[in-house]
């Protein structure tokens, strides 16, 4: 709603600005700029007077019969995002040679007629300086404020996809660092049962104390066998 309402306003803005200036252009057409800085000093205050309330009339007679082409060409400038500044000069040019054309046909047979090379310049100008105003207030902001794609795609959230569970747990294994097992871890882990736990006995090689005792062993057992055999 608030944005409707700033482009409300922005658009009749436009409009009454575009007015000023062609009623402005109508009057100096009538009354040149030459013939104003031609009249004497003191009497300048009067003619700008004079001048300025003629433009208001000349603007009011000329926006009453313009509004409903201004109403059709900023509705498709908003809707389409019109800001291009030839088609608002084109725009204000073709209403104002409407204007003329109503003009023309309005002419009362034997009065003087409208259809001469003053006047069609005089439109022209007028329609080219109305639509010039026109753009220079409302239709260079036609439509969709400027970077208002890229403030929305900054402003909504990146998605993060999350990865394939092979790949994650690749890169998880990629971080893990492993110790090579000893011989002895290897060895258990390999064997079965019953030679584990007849590795987890003392290994005689690694005891001396036992080799020993066995070399007795032997030593006292020969003397017993020579005897059985006596």
């Amino acid at each position: 709603m608030q944005r409707f309402l700033s482009t409300l306003a922005r658009v009749l803005f436009g409009f009454v600005l575009a007015s000023l200036a062609a009623g402005l252009v109508t009057v100096l057409f009538v009354t040149t700029p030459v013939e104003v800085f031609t009249e004497p000093f003191e009497r300048l205050p009067k003619t700008a007077s004079e001048t300025f309330d003629l433009a208001l009339l000349a603007a009011t007679h000329l926006g009453i019969f313009a509004s409903v082409f201004v109403l059709i060409v900023a509705l498709l400038s908003e809707v389409f995002s019109v800001r291009s500044l030839t088609f608002y000069l084109f725009a204000g040019v073709a209403i104002a040679m409407l204007g003329f054309t109503a003009q023309y046909q309005s002419e009362v047979a034997g009065q003087p007629t409208i259809l001469n090379n003053y006047a069609i310049k005089a439109f022209l100008t007028i329609g080219f300086f109305g639509g010039f105003f026109y753009w220079l207030a409302a239709g260079q902001f036609a439509g969709r404020p400027y970077g208002w794609g890229e403030a929305a795609a900054a402003a909504e959230p990146v998605p993060v996809e999350a990865g394939p569970p092979a790949r994650k747990a690749e890169s998880d294994a990629e971080v893990v660092i492993t110790r090579q097992p000893v011989e002895i871890e290897q060895a258990r882990f390999r064997k079965p049962l019953l030679q584990r736990l007849k590795f987890s006995r003392r290994n005689p090689v690694a005891d001396p104390g036992h080799e020993t005792t066995s070399a007795d062993d032997s030593t006292t057992r020969e003397p017993n066998a020579s005897r059985s055999v006596d």
